[in-house]
């Protein structure tokens, strides 16, 4: 299902009418694509940094220069929302291979990963749970960014397989396999 909103000029506006329209160089359908997708762009792309917002935000923008770039690319045959992740994906693995031997910004992991403390909360139970999602955070640096990715998709933006494979341009199996994988590498990881 394509996202719509209304355009500046009053006509309803999707995804692949911006992609259409940035291809001619529209900065109003570029600003529409950006004010509506780069939240929920950054959003996927901490998941795949493991929380690192920073970094997740550089490669979002990083992206759409390549969108503003390459949008005459995209020939409508699939998803123009998975195109947009897809390219957001090679620009987070862009990242992850240049600071491979750099550890990721574990207060920005940190704070992706935590629960909002509750009021209520005793100093006990907040201390619980900075801990639980620091192990998490622990398990998911540990994933290959394929890994990374297709747990990101099921767990937090809770996507059907079928909905992941198409994202990630990979058979449904295949992300059945990475998410067996990633899950027994995580539980190793937590039981450790």
């Amino acid at each position: 299902m394509m996202a719509c909103a209304a355009s500046a000029g009053g006509a309803l506006m999707n995804i692949e009418w911006a992609l259409q329209g940035i291809a001619r160089k529209d900065r109003a359908a570029f600003s529409w694509l950006y004010a509506s997708k780069q939240a929920l762009l950054v959003r996927y792309a901490t998941g795949m940094l493991a929380g690192d917002r920073a970094a997740a935000e550089d490669a979002v923008d990083e992206a759409f220069i390549a969108v503003w770039q390459q949008a005459g690319r995209y020939c409508g045959s699939g998803s123009a929302r998975g195109w947009l992740r897809r390219i957001v994906r090679n620009k987070v693995v862009d990242h992850l291979r240049r600071t491979a031997s750099a550890p990721l910004a574990s207060e920005g992991q940190a704070r992706a990963f935590e629960a909002a403390p509750d009021t209520a909360d005793s100093p006990e139970q907040i201390a619980e749970k900075n801990s639980a999602a620091d192990e998490l955070r622990r398990a998911m640096e540990r994933l290959s960014p394929d890994h990374r990715e297709v747990v990101w998709l099921c767990y937090f933006e809770e996507l059907p397989l079928s909905e992941i494979a198409h994202q990630v341009g990979c058979p449904e199996n295949t992300v059945k396999t990475r998410l067996f994988h990633a899950r027994r590498a995580m539980r190793a990881v937590l039981e450790a």
